[in-house]
């Protein structure tokens, strides 16, 4: 070692020696705090078998949508205001038990998608869930994860869960202990997406999660944002007067982490306070799911099966839209006929007096 840079050295280390120590009559005790780690986040496993509430054909306005325990996937789209019905994405055997049209409006062939299904709350009476599909488009390399929400036959796009999310991912374990939430009035966001559909959907840069008081007469807006932290179960608070309450200082929501504090800090700012939801409201059985406005699909409730799939579209396709109306309909002339006692229809005498009234 070169000996000018040795007493650097040495004085360096001793500077750290003494930083990280300090004396005592039994000898060196380390004085550095390690600050209190968070809960381990729980991983979201995808499964191919379709949760219960999922299973089976929904149709939208515009789309049927049918997921089957065969690992098949097929979407339907409702083109032309609902009076065509193209099979545009099901796996290629469908093909060969009924064959798709072909017409200028389909693509041959169709898109095989792949889902797998995530679960990441269902309320104890079975009835509603939350669940991310993990859709594997065939040029996407990676998958892209749509969250949903089923309450009594309906999916909708737009709904909050009940809990922080710590909570709610502890009790899909088998050892959960059925644990209970110190901030029962949190509902944070769990939904981003436009859509399920045949190519990755748009997603959400802000989200909206609530905090509504124990006597449900006060509901606080709290606005969360894309964020390129890492996720955790980190909490952040607000106050409102002599009142401070702790919420989910990140949102998990598919592949995307928000935030509603601006780097580290764990105080949040410009609270919106009201009385009610913007929006109308649809709650579960148990009030563990809020879902907002129309249900984005409803469950088809004769089956599951390829066969009803095939069948609803046929049906569909038979209708036939209406001759429409003429752009320059007939216009006829408008005038007054006389009485016909007074004009003596079949009298020859008075057809030059007919005439005249016509044309005058």
């Amino acid at each position: 070692m070169n000996k000018r840079f040795f007493p650097f050295f040495f004085l360096f280390s001793l500077n750290v020696l003494f930083a990280q120590t300090t004396q005592n009559g039994e000898g060196l005790v380390s004085v550095r705090s390690e600050a209190p780690s968070l809960s381990e986040v729980t991983a979201h496993i995808a499964f191919e078998e379709v949760p219960s509430l999922l299973q089976g054909i929904w149709q939208g306005s515009d789309r049927l949508i049918m997921f089957s325990n065969q690992n098949e996937f097929a979407l339907v789209l409702r083109v032309f205001y609902q009076w065509y019905n193209d099979r545009a994405s099901e796996p290629a055997s469908f093909a060969e038990l009924k064959s798709r049209d072909r017409n200028n409006t389909t693509v041959s062939p169709a898109e095989d998608i792949q889902i797998q299904y995530i679960t990441i709350v269902e309320n104890p009476s079975k009835t509603a869930g939350v669940y991310e599909l993990s859709v594997k488009y065939p040029h996407d390399k990676n998958p892209v994860l749509i969250p949903v929400c089923v309450i009594d036959g309906k999916i909708y796009l737009d709904f909050l869960i009940k809990d922080s999310a710590e909570i709610t991912d502890t009790r899909l374990r088998p050892d959960s202990g059925g644990e209970k939430s110190a901030s029962d009035g949190f509902y944070r966001a769990a939904s981003s997406a436009s859509g399920i559909t045949i190519a990755p959907p748009v997603f959400n840069k802000e989200v909206l999660s609530y905090f509504v008081t124990s006597e449900g007469k006060e509901i606080y807006k709290i606005r969360y944002w894309l964020s390129e932290m890492d996720y955790s179960y980190a909490k952040a608070t607000f106050s409102d007067g002599d009142k401070i309450f702790s919420v989910d200082k990140y949102l998990r929501i598919g592949s995307s982490v928000f935030q509603c504090t601006t780097g580290r800090s764990t105080k949040i700012r410009n609270i919106q306070k009201s009385s009610k939801f913007d929006k109308t409201t649809i709650y579960d059985s148990d009030g563990g799911i809020i879902a907002f406005g129309n249900p984005y699909l409803v469950k088809v409730p004769e089956g599951s099966e390829r066969e009803t799939l095939f069948e609803l579209v046929s049906e569909n396709n038979k209708r036939r839209k209406p001759a429409p109306r003429h752009l320059f309909p007939p216009d006829f002339p408008k005038f007054r006929w006389k009485e016909i006692t007074d004009l003596e229809l079949y009298n020859p005498s008075t057809w030059n007096k007919r005439n005249l009234d016509i044309h005058k």
